[in-house]
């Protein structure tokens, strides 16, 4: 009886060992995020031509959690983070608000953080903002539109005084000088900066694929139920 209790007590703890393996073995796994999976973030505070600079730190926080084969991958509430790359201001007369924003790491709830292969392809909650090529450049509204406005109607203007003084002739005249004026406080201030405010929502797309540890998914997962 003594033999045969061993002999049952060695084939459970070989059993034990076994399934601690597998364990072990599943534990240490991975996944593999492809390229082209869509990150769907926001800005947590706002970014501006106005007031960011270029080599500026940004941060995005993860809205929608990335699921593979049921299991969620990439949380919600983690988070991108990256650098504006490049950032020009508007101008006097041409030219809007740019910039470039970079996306450099990806940053797990757990502490886990990864080298991320991603470039910005939509914008959406930002007024005016648009993405403009494979390089993620976001471009700001055109003031192009309200310079022709303000420089006719102070055209319309001179015009309309010109008449009241002097006829055609003041029409002319008044005309020529009441756009010249509004042309020259045009040139005076700059066009509208590229705001992305609080909330806007930003979709990075992955250029290259990332591998993430099997037991942070399984944490993730565990945790959510």
């Amino acid at each position: 009886m003594a033999e045969g209790g061993f002999i049952v007590a060695k084939r459970a703890l070989l059993g034990l060992l076994f399934l601690a393996s597998c364990g072990s073995v599943l534990w240490g796994a991975t996944y593999t995020i492809p390229a082209g999976t869509i990150l769907n973030c926001r800005l947590p505070r706002t970014i501006t031509t106005q007031i960011s600079n270029q080599g500026q730190a940004f941060t995005a926080t993860v809205a929608e959690p990335v699921q593979i084969s049921g299991q969620t991958v990439i949380p919600t509430g983690a988070t991108v983070q990256g650098r504006i790359t490049s950032l020009s201001r508007p101008g006097h007369i041409r030219g809007v608000g740019k910039m470039v924003l970079s996306p450099e790491t990806l940053a797990m709830p757990n502490g886990q953080t990864f080298t991320l292969g991603a470039v910005l392809i939509h914008a959406y909650g930002a007024p005016g903002a648009r993405v403009v090529d494979s390089e993620g450049l976001v471009k700001g509204p055109s003031a192009r539109r309200g310079d022709l406005e303000e420089i006719g109607i102070g055209a319309g203007g001179g015009a309309f005084i010109g008449t009241l003084v002097g006829g055609f002739g003041g029409t002319l005249w008044g005309g020529l000088i009441g756009g010249g004026a509004a042309l020259v406080d045009r040139i005076r201030r700059r066009g509208p900066n590229l705001a992305l405010p609080t909330g806007t929502e930003l979709k990075f797309q992955l250029t290259h694929q990332l591998v993430v540890a099997h037991s942070g998914v399984m944490e993730y997962n565990l945790s959510s139920r």
